[in-house]
């Protein structure tokens, strides 16, 4: 259904813009305010990292593998870290997308996840553990895409890598070997909160919160590692400096999103604090530039729906940003049904009275409408897209009338992985069969 739009995305790199005045970028305010920031402080400006990518290594530090029978298993710590009917070419799919995945869960069950909803560590009654059997029935009730690392004990929230399955010859650049974005989840719940767009930002993320309170145990386990060579961005793979947070002076969510990279939260926070201060128009700036940030999210697209429905005269680019979701992965749209149900009234769909099964009929109903609008549109006519890029696209379809109608992902399951297995994609089948 949303081929074409991410076939856009892919190209222009950035979201279609709800407000069309002409205004500088929110990326050119941050680099200015940076390169202010250096010449205050004497030190040069370290440039915001937006991606990582794993350096080849015969093995990947911190994972030791061990062989049993014809099995291959990756062990932490003494601890299985994958079921043992996992090949080395999962494995490998795994360590590749995800970036120092020891690191990451320890950091995770130490300090928790900034910008969740339930997995922070803000009470005395919470903890988040590690998940160290993948093959535990239950987990088969989360989003199929999901590989689940850490959970918290008093939400049930996970926080997990997201892992998108992609069209190896389409007409745009193919992201198979991208790093995995950081989401939060719940069992059958319909979709998911992005974090971070990969696993190296989410903890540099950590390591600059720490600093700030004061907590050096912390910084040291983030810089375990780094500075080896294991790491090809040589930004990220220096190790973080004490103190730079302090040093910068313009406060830990700015340092973050200067030195760091985007993240989303942190996006619609300074929305809100220009917001505050009656400042329409650097609100705005700040929401249009994270609907560029992060390609094929609905959320940020809700996100900016929702701040404009706050604002005068905005009804018309309320509805028509609350609809752009609908050109999304569904699961992107929220973590929720209430989620979900925002959208269905900021797009129009539902009413303030209609109950949040109500919102989310309507919903499922303008998203059929529109996909049989598409097929009405191309009947008769060749699709110009490949075996493989239909079955990605049947799959999203399931991915997305399945988010919109109960979340019985365990249900799926089977049918995606025969879909992903037709079209040889037999890494993807495996993933969604048991991951």
């Amino acid at each position: 259904m949303y081929a074409h739009t991410q076939r856009f995305l892919a190209r222009n790199q950035t979201m279609v813009k709800m407000v069309t005045s002409r205004r500088p970028s929110m990326l050119t305010c941050l680099t200015t305010a940076a390169a202010t920031a250096a010449s205050f402080s004497g030190s040069a400006t370290f440039p915001a990292v937006m991606a990582f990518t794993t350096a080849p290594t015969a093995t990947t530090t911190g994972l030791h593998v061990m062989k049993k029978s014809r099995d291959i298993a990756f062990m932490r710590s003494d601890v299985l870290y994958m079921s043992t009917s996992s090949t080395a070419e999962d494995e490998a799919a795994i360590a590749n997308g995800i970036s120092r995945i020891d690191t990451l869960t320890t950091l995770l069950t130490k300090y928790g996840a900034p910008g969740s909803e339930g997995c922070l560590l803000d009470s005395d009654d919470d903890s988040i553990v590690p998940i160290t059997d993948h093959s535990d029935p239950e987990l088969l009730n989360l989003h199929p895409h999901l590989y689940p690392l850490a959970r918290s004990t008093k939400s049930g929230n996970y926080i997990c890598a997201l892992r998108r399955a992609y069209a190896d010859d389409a007409d745009y650049e193919s992201s198979t070997n991208a790093p995995w974005p950081i989401v939060e989840g719940k069992l059958n719940g319909p979709g998911m909160k992005l974090l971070a767009l990969n696993s190296e930002h989410l903890m540099r993320r950590i390591a600059c919160e720490a600093d700030d309170s004061g907590d050096e145990d912390i910084v040291a386990l983030y810089n375990e590692g780094l500075g080896e060579g294991i790491l090809k961005d040589k930004g990220l793979d220096s190790p973080y400096q004490p103190g730079d947070v302090a040093k910068l002076g313009y406060g830990v969510e700015k340092y973050v999103l200067l030195r760091v990279g985007p993240f989303p939260d942190l996006y619609v926070q300074m929305s809100q604090q220009h917001k505050s201060r009656g400042d329409e128009s650097s609100a705005l700036i700040a929401a249009e530039a994270a609907n560029g940030k992060f390609p094929g999210f609905g959320s940020l697209f809700a996100s900016y729906a929702k701040l404009m429905s706050t604002l005068p005269n905005r009804e018309e680019e309320t509805r028509d940003a609350a609809r752009m979701c609908l050109r999304m992965p569904l699961p992107s749209m929220g973590m929720t049904e209430e989620d979900f149900a925002e959208v269905s009234r900021l797009a129009g769909l539902a009413d303030e009275k209609d109950s949040t099964e109500e919102a989310m009929a309507k919903l499922q109903a303008m998203y059929e409408k529109i996909r049989k609008h598409e097929q009405d549109q191309n009947e008769g006519e060749s699709s110009g897209i490949s075996p493989q890029q239909e079955a990605i696209e049947d799959a999203n379809h399931i991915l997305d009338t399945t988010a919109l109608s109960g979340s019985n992902w365990s249900e799926v399951r089977p049918k995606l992985a025969e879909i992903y297995r037709s079209v040889g994609k037999e890494d993807m089948a495996k993933f969604v069969e048991s991951n």
